[in-house]
């Protein structure tokens, strides 16, 4: 046998003695609907608008009316310096506003990735989907970010069995996708101001209060016109995050993100969310998506060495085991994500988590319990609507299951 051939022969060898695919490996792993994990979540991504895909022919709807910080966008673009348009969708749920470049979106890079990219190319046909991903140009990467909000919506909608327009918002959520940070700061400080701006910005805008149309006299006003907005800027992700040169460390800060913004969305954003579900849903919602980037929002303070690996279980497994989990019932009235301590940041992703896959029922009674201004009810209270159990026993089952099922990861 002749060199060529021998080096063929070994290939070929090599080829033969590789684990082949499995028929569930090859598949496209789609989300489910959080309170029946064998049905396939629905997510809605039509109607919408985009006026480069009317210019192409894709919609043929007449324009809407557009505003997003209920202005004009030309407006916004000249306040905040833009040098060139934003690309602007309009999703059931969001108003996205993009700068972001094209990128090289890897199947890799997440859980539902190749799912995102089929989904966004039954909108966009000319997006082709290879072995290794697909690459975007800005306006296909801004409608990716549309298909993702939207099934993250849907996964929570679901979860909480909540089918009001935008969870009970008046208005639609609005999602603001800055590739540089000078314009995510210019957009903060003209806009927001007196915020630190290096990470996300979620920001509730409040206008006139009112009674929505039907209520009863007795009913209590709401804010009509508020909506809650969310700023983010690429290059500030790609700082933090040590070798986040692609789209996927973006995509877990904004699934992170956009869970916070749902959470104080729900029935309308009457009262602060407790500190850990705010962060825990936020962990939740970004790890199951991938669990190389780890996001803490400006509010939480530094990330701390506990938490910057990717395998969490481990971690928590061995602050149970070990028995430096502080009682529940001390920081589950805790309400600004700052006075969580870097440990519970943790706890309360591995509460929310635990809560979500055992008792998605009972975790959503719980938080529609937090914004009825009848009873004003404390954390232990909210707890104790959703399970019926005080935070002390609440901890103790959550420990059983942690000991007893993170052992090992």
């Amino acid at each position: 046998m002749n060199g060529p051939a021998r080096v063929l022969f070994s290939l070929l060898a090599i080829a033969a003695s590789a684990p082949a695919q499995t028929r569930e490996e090859k598949m496209i792993k789609e989300d489910v609907n959080p309170r029946a994990t064998t049905t396939p979540l629905k997510v809605e991504l039509k109607p919408y608008w985009c006026a480069i895909c009317a210019k192409n022919g894709l919609i043929k709807d007449e324009p809407p009316p557009i505003e997003m910080m209920r202005k004009p966008v030309p407006m916004i673009v000249e306040q905040i310096g833009l040098e060139a348009p934003p690309i602007v969708i309009l999703t059931p749920h969001f108003k996205i506003f993009s700068t972001l470049g094209g990128a090289t979106i890897k199947l890799t890079e997440g859980t539902y990735v190749h799912s995102d990219l089929e989904k966004l190319k039954s909108i966009l046909p000319k997006v082709q989907v290879g072995r290794e991903g697909a690459t975007l140009d800005p306006h296909e990467r801004a409608h990716l970010y549309g298909v993702r909000v939207e099934r993250e919506y849907a996964h929570f909608s679901a979860l909480t069995d909540n089918t009001k327009p935008y969870l009970g918002m008046p208005l639609p959520y609005e999602l603001y996708l800055f590739a540089e940070y000078a314009h995510h700061h210019a957009f903060v400080d003209r806009y927001i101001g007196g915020r630190n701006d290096k990470a996300a910005i979620e920001w509730h805008v409040r206008q006139a209060k009112g009674r929505p149309p039907g209520a009863k006299p007795t009913d209590p006003e709401v804010d009509q016109m508020n909506f809650i907005l969310l700023s983010v800027a690429e290059s500030n992700v790609q700082m933090q995050q040590k070798g986040a040169r692609a789209d996927g460390a973006l995509a877990n800060h904004v699934f992170h993100n956009v869970a916070h913004m749902l959470v104080d969305g729900l029935d309308n954003y009457l009262r602060e969310t407790p500190a850990w579900i705010e962060e825990g849903l936020g962990h939740y919602y970004e790890r199951r998506e991938s669990e190389r980037w780890n996001n803490f929002c400006w509010a939480e303070g530094k990330m701390l060495s506990d938490f910057t690996k990717p395998d969490w279980e481990t971690i928590v497994f061995a602050l149970v085991r070990r028995e430096k989990d502080a009682p529940f019932a001390q920081w589950c009235e805790k309400l600004q994500p700052g006075e969580l301590s870097g440990i519970e940041n943790g706890l309360s992703w591995s509460l929310v988590k635990w809560m979500i896959d055992t008792e998605p029922v009972r975790f959503a009674k719980m938080l529609h319990s937090m914004h009825d201004m009848s009873t004003n009810l404390t954390g232990a209270q909210e707890i104790d609507v959703g399970f019926g159990v005080a935070p002390s026993v609440i901890q103790q089952r959550w420990r059983d299951y942690v000991l007893k099922n993170y052992a090992g990861k």
